[in-house]
Order: structure tokens, then C-alpha cells, then sequence
């Protein structure tokens, strides 16, 4: 790996390790499903992330203690999603922050070279 590919790469790590370590807001409540209602919902303070899971159209939003990053996952009829957003899990469809997608996209591309 040359020098400018691990400099990236070290950039990336302490973006990610920067933005987890403030806390966010996080909706949470059992049952909550979509389309959500944020007004009957109560918050939390996390030092993690926000999670948003929904297994057979039952939503629970939660906070998470440890950061998981911005990404979905789905398997055998359960969707899960985490956020590092204020208050990122109200949304029916979640999805990766523009500058994470960035920022990702040209380390690939300076790996690649």
C-alpha cells in the first residue's frame, strides 16, 4: 500500500471514529410503524447510533450504545437500519449519508489504482 492510499484510509477511519463519538438523538418506541408519527414518540440520547428494525410490519425504533455506522441489512423477512443522524430512524427508508458515499467511492478508487 503506498503512502497516499494509507493516508486515505487513515482519514477514513478517523472520520468515522469523530463522528461516532458525539452523542445523537434517537426516536424510540415499540410499534411505532410506518408512517411514523414523530409526535407520539419519545427520545433518547445515544452515544452509539440509531436503529430502526421492522419484522412482519412491526417497527421498533431504539438506541444503540455502540455507533454501527449508516447501513441496512435485511434477512429472512427483518429489515435493520442504523443511522448516525439526530434523529435519523424516523424515516420509513434509511440510507447512507452523502459524504460517507463519497468518501468511500474515492478510497475505492485510489485502492484501485
Amino acid at each position: 500500500m503506498n503512502n497516499l492510499n494509507a493516508l486515505c484510509l487513515g482519514f477514513l477511519i478517523v472520520c468515522v471514529l469523530v463522528s461516532s463519538v458525539s452523542a445523537i438523538k434517537c426516536y424510540t418506541c415499540i410499534g411505532c410503524n410506518d408512517p411514523f408519527d414523530e409526535s407520539n414518540a419519545q427520545t433518547a440520547t445515544c452515544e452509539g447510533s440509531c436503529l430502526k428494525t421492522k419484522t412482519d410490519g412491526t417497527v421498533i425504533r431504539v438506541c444503540s450504545p455502540i455507533s454501527l455506522g449508516d447501513e441496512c441489512d435485511s434477512k429472512d423477512g427483518t429489515e435493520a437500519c442504523s443511522c448516525t443522524k439526530d434523529l435519523c430512524n424516523s424515516a420509513s427508508g434509511m440510507s447512507f449519508s452523502h459524504v460517507v458515499l463519497c468518501l468511500s467511492l474515492f478510497t475505492m478508487f485510489l485502492w484501485v489504482k
